[in-house]
């Protein structure tokens, strides 16, 4: 006779990527790292040190506003290339999106999506998000 109240000895399963459909690319459905301690750490690091480099010149002129949109774009690039996994449902220029040919040739508007959700991933705040 066995006794259903005793726990389950089966173990946790835990899934390291997370499965996102398009909101910006109809179709294409993509796959974000979930972020381990380690790994945030890494990222949030990596991230400030980019972000520091090019906060103070968004006061500055022409000149400096532009290099801190180069650091607005370097940024996205940076949460793009760490944390997505795989694309599908998406082609460019006939071939199988890969994260190197999103970065190079896809929308712009899938990689910022996708930068979104790598910081929602890593906990970041609404404030964090905009200084990054």
């Amino acid at each position: 006779m066995t006794n259903s109240m005793l726990p389950s000895h089966k173990g946790s399963q835990f899934e390291s990527s997370r499965r996102l459909e398009s909101q910006s690319v109809p179709g294409a459905v993509f796959w974000i790292r979930k972020t381990s301690l380690g790994q945030r750490i890494e990222l949030l690091t990596r991230v400030r040190e980019l972000t520091r480099k090019y906060e103070f010149l968004k006061a500055g002129g022409p000149s400096e506003l532009m290099e801190a949109t180069l650091g607005d774009l370097l940024t996205t690039k940076l949460y793009v290339e760490w944390g997505l996994e795989r694309v599908e449902g998406l082609s460019i220029d006939g071939h199988e999106a890969s994260v190197t040919l999103l970065l190079e040739k896809g929308p712009e508007e899938l990689c910022v999506e996708i930068a979104q959700e790598v910081q929602k991933e890593c906990g970041l705040s609404e404030e964090e998000r905009k200084n990054s």
